[in-house]
């Protein structure tokens, strides 16, 4: 989330400058949500803890070992977390949803093997 101040200065020959700058809040305020993880065969669910943040704003990407999550607050803060996953998935199968403050993601792992069948 960038922000752009604006500020109007009168100069020596008493006209009007405008100048502005861009400040980053989430650079260096970032704080890792309360996560929870619960893996069954198929999947891993990851449920974070995500207080005062707007749905449009969460930022969800996933890589096949790997998934990061980003959403700025409206009290000036940025929920970040990075999860490493132990297993590979299929990035463009994570499904994400977010509701009342908790947002969860299902990854599901990639199958490595089949079971045969012995005709």
């Amino acid at each position: 989330m960038i922000r752009r101040y604006y500020i109007i200065t009168r100069d020596a020959n008493h006209s009007f400058k405008e100048n502005y700058w861009h400040i980053n809040y989430c650079s260096c305020n970032n704080v890792e949500p309360l996560t929870e993880f619960n893996e069954t065969k198929e999947s891993l669910i990851a449920t974070l803890d995500m207080p005062c943040v707007e749905k449009e704003k969460i930022e969800v990407t996933s890589e096949e070992k790997f998934i990061r999550v980003f959403a700025p607050t409206t009290k000036g803060f940025c929920f970040k977390r990075d999860i490493n996953l132990p297993f590979s998935t299929y990035p463009e199968k994570v499904h994400a949803t977010f509701k009342k403050g908790i947002l969860v993601i299902e990854i599901p792992k990639k199958i490595k093997h089949f079971k045969v069948e012995i005709k």
